[in-house]
Order: structure tokens, then C-alpha cells, then sequence
């Protein structure tokens, strides 16, 4: 059972208990919360399970505007299982969009998260999303430590969601502070995701051999049926966070709304190799313990696999990534040999010192999506991937959206312009 659902579990347990405290009498607010009222916990809030190398803490000597506030601190050199504190609250179905946002202290953190996950009326797992990333987001990277800091991002809620679950979550070692929590309903910024479909056949992982291990991968077929021996193209997404099967939902979303219907859409999913493993998607030139396969061989093998089902037109083979998926997409792309005719990478990180020759790629292209806001990873990374591919030759455009770090704005337009604009660079 893996963390995700062990928290899905815990919330559907703890979704018929009172959660206490007094909620915000304005509307569109579902909570705001410095977590000055309780006595051994804060009103309202609930601890994750009771991990070694853990300790939860209601901090009441240290706030950013108050004197208290909610701390994890963890020495377990570990990633799994998470530590949370985490409330439950009622949800009336009318809104589709929930901002997030909280001061954050941080002292030597690795990773930690705002999460939000989402219940039915049966108190079912509907759904999770990131709010906010908190750490390292590279292996060579040090530790994160700053003062009091905003961390804020927007989510869209599932429909038939019934209750709000808002975690406040850490992963690996550090320390870590959260005050000043609000929750506010706002306008919707993308289409709101449905619960998540009955899985089809098409759907179900599909084994794949890579390197000396067997990968997984999920495949979305063409809805155009009426060139049956027509050469489709073909869109590799490798998800960020976790990288995990939990973005499927959102994938076929993107199949649906950005992609024309001919497209194959085929969604690798993370290896974990380690229970401290760092690296979602490790690579060649950026390793984990263990490992039977980097991500480069698995794409590899996933592209093969289609093309032994489906036909598919060599020249139009795409990666779309972002985040934790972006340093595996350049790797891929940059290979001096690879399938692939492009990629597009959103909101990550660019290291060229752990990347292939950027030469290699001058007959391929680079579609780069950032937003100048972007705290988690820094908007001058893909500025700098831009001045750098292209002076190394690789075609190459950055587009900017607002909003910060997260799939913000008219999400499957971005997507679909992004993906245009590679088929148009061939």
C-alpha cells in the first residue's frame, strides 16, 4: 500500500469526526488558520501516524504573526512513509478552484509539500494535488533553509468532491514551520478534473523491459478511428511530483483537450527504487541506489512497445514533462541518438553540468513553459536553458505564464500550443 493511500485511508477514517474550530465567515473562504486556539494539538487538526524519526510538534513559541505554530520535524533518512498534520473539512460542490497559500519556515529541509486531497460523499479518495513543493529539487543540491516565507498555489477540485482534506506534509530530513494557513475559493483557472474514470483495459499498466529491470507505462489510444493505417504521432508524458499513476486523470485530460485526435498519448510511471530515493526520475548522469533502468532506457522501451502495437510516425515522437519530470526530459532529448523529435518542459529545473552534449540536439526541438513567478523552481533556470540551447544551435522558444509554479491559466491551450508549435519546428 503505497503513502498515497495510506493517507486516503486515514482521511476516509477520520471524514465523519468533527473537525473542530471555528471556519471563516467569509464565503469564498474555507479556512484560514494560524493555529493559536487548542491545547496539545491545534483545534481542528489531526497527526499523521506516529513514524520513527519523527516528531510532530504544536510550536507555541514560534509563529510568523501569532506565537504558535504547526512543525514536523524529521531525522529518518527516509522518504516514505510521509508525516502530516492534516484537517478535513465540509465542501458544498459549487466552487472549482482552491488557492492554498501558508508562511513556511524552513531549517534544512529535503522535501515537504501542501497537499490537497479530495473525498466523495462516500468518503472515498477522489483525488490529490500539490499545492507547493518545499525542498531540494536535485540530488547535489543542499538543503533548503530561509525565515518565513509564502508558499501558495491553485488547484482545481474533482467533481462529486464532497470534503477537503488540506495536508501539511514532509517527506525527507529537516525541519519545518507552517502559519498562517488560508484556503479561498476562487475563480476557476483550468477545467475542473471529474473523478477519476472506471479504468479500461487501455488503461492498465502495461510491463515494458528496460535496461536489466521490467518498467511500467500507461497508454491512452487515438480517438480518430477512420484512417485505421494511418501513422499516428506519439506524446511521452512524464508527470512531475511523484511521477506516479495518480496523474493519470489529468493526463487523459491532456489527451482530450490539447492533443488533435490522432495522437497516442503513453505516460511512463516513476520507478520507486529506494524508500530514500530522491531523484523521481533518475537518469544517466544522475543515478539512485538500486536501479534497474534510467528513465532515458525506459522511454525508450515504452516508444518501442507502442510501435510494436500501433503505427506511428518516427517524425512526430514528443515528451512533455514538468517539474520533477523536466531534468529527465532534457536528458532524453539531448542523447546524442533518441527517438524523439522534441519536448516540452514546464516549471522545472535546468542543470546542463548533468546533461548530455547540447549539440546533439540541434535537429530537435525545445519548447520551454515557465512562469516569472515560478518560486519553486526559479524562472533565470529557464531563462538560462534558453540563451544556452540556442546559442548551442537547438531550436528553441521560451513562453511565460502567470501565476507561479504549477499548471496555471488556460492549461490545455498552453499545452496545445506547445505541442503545436514542436509539430510546426519538424
Amino acid at each position: 500500500m503505497n503513502q498515497l493511500t495510506r493517507f486516503a485511508l486515514a482521511i476516509i477514517f477520520l471524514a465523519s469526526i468533527t473537525t473542530g474550530g471555528a471556519f471563516a465567515a467569509e464565503p469564498d473562504v474555507l479556512l484560514k488558520d494560524s493555529f493559536e486556539e487548542g491545547k496539545k494539538d491545534p483545534d481542528g487538526w489531526n497527526r499523521g501516524a506516529n513514524l520513527p524519526g519523527v516528531r510532530y510538534i504544536y510550536d507555541k513559541g514560534r509563529g510568523k504573526t501569532g506565537e504558535r505554530s504547526l512543525s514536523l520535524e524529521k531525522t529518518a533518512t527516509r522518504y516514505f512513509p510521509i508525516a502530516q498534520w492534516y484537517r478535513i473539512l465540509p465542501y458544498t460542490g459549487q466552487q472549482t478552484s482552491l488557492r492554498v497559500s501558508a508562511q513556511v519556515r524552513a531549517e534544512q529541509v529535503t522535501k515537504a509539500i501542501l497537499d490537497v486531497q479530495f473525498l466523495d460523499a462516500n468518503g472515498k479518495h477522489n483525488g490529490h494535488e500539490w499545492v507547493s513543493f518545499i525542498g531540494v529539487e536535485q540530488a547535489g543540491d543542499l538543503p533548503l533553509n530561509h525565515d518565513w516565507k509564502e508558499y501558495s498555489g491553485v488547484v482545481s477540485i474533482p467533481e462529486n468532491t464532497k470534503q477537503i482534506g488540506i495536508g501539511l506534509q514532509i517527506y525527507g530530513p529537516g525541519k519545518i514551520w507552517f502559519d498562517d494557513l488560508e484556503a479561498t475559493f476562487v475563480p476557476a483557472a483550468a477545467p475542473a478534473k471529474a473523478a477519476p474514470e472506471k479504468t479500461n483495459k487501455a488503461e492498465k499498466a502495461i510491463d515494458v523491459k528496460a535496461g536489466t529491470g521490467v518498467g511500467q507505462y500507461l497508454l491512452v489510444p487515438s480517438s480518430d478511428k477512420t484512417e485505421s493505417g494511418k501513422a499516428r504521432p506519439l506524446l511521452i508524458v512524464l508527470p512531475g511530483g511523484d511521477g506516479s499513476a495518480d496523474f493519470h486523470p489529468f493526463v487523459k485530460r491532456i489527451h482530450e483537450h490539447a492533443l488533435s485526435e490522432d495522437f497516442l498519448l503513453a505516460q511512463p510511471i516513476a520507478k520507486k527504487w529506494t524508500t530514500d530515493q530522491v531523484i523521481v526520475w533518475p537518469t544517466t548522469d544522475s543515478k539512485t541506489d538500486a536501479m534497474k533502468f534510467t528513465t532515458e532506457e525506459l522511454i525508450a522501451a515504452v516508444i518501442e512497445d507502442v510501435s510494436k502495437q500501433h503505427k506511428i510516425d518516427p517524425r512526430r515522437i514528443y515528451l512533455l514533462a514538468w517539474s520533477s519530470g523536466g531534468p529527465a526530459a532534457y536528458a532524453t532529448v539531448l542523447q546524442k541518438e533518441t527517438p524523439l523529435s522534441g519536448a516540452l518542459i514546464a516549471m522545472s529545473v535546468f542543470k546542463p553540468d548533468q546533461l548530455p552534449d547540447l549539440k546533439n540536439a540541434k535537429e530537435r526541438s525545445i519548447y520551454l513553459l515557465h512562469s516569472p513567478e515560478d518560486k519553486v523552481c526559479p524562472y533565470p533556470m529557464a531563462k538560462t536553458a534558453y540563451d544556452t540551447l540556442s546559442a548551442a544551435g537547438v531550436r528553441t522558444t521560451l513562453i511565460e505564464y502567470p501565476g507561479g509554479h504549477g499548471w496555471k491559466g488556460n492549461v490545455y491551450d498552453n499545452i496545445r500550443q506547445g505541442i503545436e508549435w514542436l509539430q510546426k519546428a519538424n
